[in-house]
């Protein structure tokens, strides 16, 4: 009798260590393939924003006459503002870090100052905490020059050097993202 309770005791461990080895590779799985999974539903709904928007000329301006909230989350959907592949032409302002998978998808010099726009799939937060450690470390004084849940200006200064940087949360079906530009002065 005990050696029947101890083999179903050895067999019923054997059993739950299987269901939790299968439970993590599970998991592990979940998590690697997620992005992928995001981002081809991403493309998937883009297209079909894009179908809707074909098929329905005007959409915006009916949704305006409905509620101004839901134009601003029509123009959200249907913006078609992909992330380019890789920075267009120009060049980053020298010094001055750039954060990590943000892309240059603008560039312009008027007057001799420089106005660049970045993108990425990041979190506003994450993208004025990175400028705020990098500036400051760089001896820059910052000012915010306004600020909601939605974007944000600083301005940082150094001796002669002045930059404004405009930080805008743009989210896009539930995957955070922001804009931003910044623009000698």
């Amino acid at each position: 009798m005990k050696k029947l309770i101890l083999l179903g005791g050895i067999g019923l461990a054997i059993v739950v260590i299987l269901v939790v080895w299968t439970l993590i590779a599970g998991l592990g799985l979940v998590s690697e393939k997620l992005p992928h999974w995001m981002s081809a539903a991403e493309k998937v709904a883009g297209v079909a924003i894009g179908k809707a928007k074909e098929a329905l000329p005007g959409i915006q301006e009916k949704a305006g006459k409905v509620s101004p909230e839901i134009t601003e989350r029509v123009k959200g959907l249907i913006s078609g503002d992909e992330i380019p592949e890789k920075d267009v032409g120009g060049e980053d302002i020298a010094g001055i870090p750039r954060v990590p998978n943000m892309v240059r998808v603008s560039f312009d010099i008027s007057n001799g100052k420089r106005t660049i726009g970045y993108k990425g799939k990041i979190d506003l937060g994450t993208v004025t905490d990175f400028y705020n450690k990098e500036m400051s470390a760089l001896s820059f004084k910052k000012k915010v020059l306004s600020a909601s849940t939605h974007d944000e200006v600083h301005e940082y200064k150094k001796a002669k050097k002045a930059l404004e940087f405009s930080f805008k949360k743009t989210d896009r079906l539930r995957i955070a993202m922001t804009e931003m530009v910044i623009r000698e002065l």
